[in-house]
């Protein structure tokens, strides 16, 4: 297994390692401190079945099931969700879309991401990802001391038109809004992070949602300096993981005649763990 450093230290990539395979236990160790150490890993020339996917993903943690159950009746498995325009019909998944952390809306939101590439475009529809750790250490003091020990609502539909797919009126009675603390301590590392995801957060503190708004987009404007960001321009095969606690991400548009086709899983921290602190 060899691995290389990318962005600043907050990526990694890792080689000669088959993730199909039945991973001895101290290389799945070996991978899975890496990984949480770096926050996103970047893993190239894959070959997985659904099976094998799902099997990689749940040595990490109980399985990821998207809240939006709505999304799921066209997926074959609900733990595999697929995000593809390979049938050529239009959908979001061609467009930008903005920066964001999966599940902030839960109470015990999803701790790992992975996308896996089947399909990769020529041109776009890369994935960026920001190092909500490196941006909170570097936060100036005079914003940090207003972020410190407050806590965010997240929402699901913070506001209009924000979602790729609206929720239905059965998920919208059930999905509610959310408190989190604004800065989170990885679970294991107690290392800080800023749980920021613009497309989710309604009202920080006590501060009315239009200065709620003015300083999220301050937070924003610091996370996603160049220093704090990695562009994953995909290649078939790659799967790519980050851990939520730390990393927020966004998608760049395509062309129109553009392909893209990836497969998505997730795990969950366990139950003492799961609520963000």
């Amino acid at each position: 297994m060899r691995t290389h450093s990318l962005a600043n230290g907050f990526a990694i990539q890792i080689e000669d390692v088959d993730l199909a395979a039945a991973l001895d236990d101290e290389t799945f160790d070996a991978i899975r401190t890496l990984w949480m150490e770096h926050r996103v890993a970047i893993f190239p020339n894959q070959n997985l079945d659904d099976d094998q996917l799902v099997a990689f993903t749940e040595r990490f943690g109980p399985l990821f099931v998207h809240a939006q159950s709505s999304l799921l009746t066209t997926y074959k498995r609900k733990e595999v969700m697929e995000l593809s325009n390979l049938d050529g019909v239009p959908r979001p998944v061609d467009y930008e879309l903005d920066w964001h952390t999966d599940q902030t809306y839960t109470p015990q939101p999803v701790f790992g991401t992975i996308l896996y590439g089947i399909v990769a475009p020529q041109e776009g529809g890369q994935t960026l990802f920001c190092d909500l750790a490196g941006a909170y250490a570097s936060l100036p003091d005079s914003l940090r001391r207003r972020v410190e020990g407050v806590n965010a609502v997240y929402s699901a539909e913070p506001r209009p038109k924000v979602r790729e797919t609206p929720l239905t009126e059965e998920e919208k009675a059930r999905i509610l809004d959310c408190t989190h603390p604004l800065i989170r301590t990885h679970p294991y590392l107690k290392r800080k992070a800023i749980y920021l995801s613009p497309l989710h957060i309604k009202t920080i503190g006590d501060l009315s949602a239009d200065d709620s708004f003015a300083l999220m987009q301050e937070l924003t404007d610091h996370a996603t300096q160049a220093d704090h960001v990695y562009r994953h321009t995909w290649s078939i095969g790659d799967l790519v993981m980050w851990d939520n606690t730390s990393i927020m991400h966004s998608r760049t548009p395509m062309p129109a005649d553009q392909k893209r086709y990836l497969k998505r899983t997730g795990f969950y921290l366990p139950d003492d763990l799961a609520v963000p602190f």
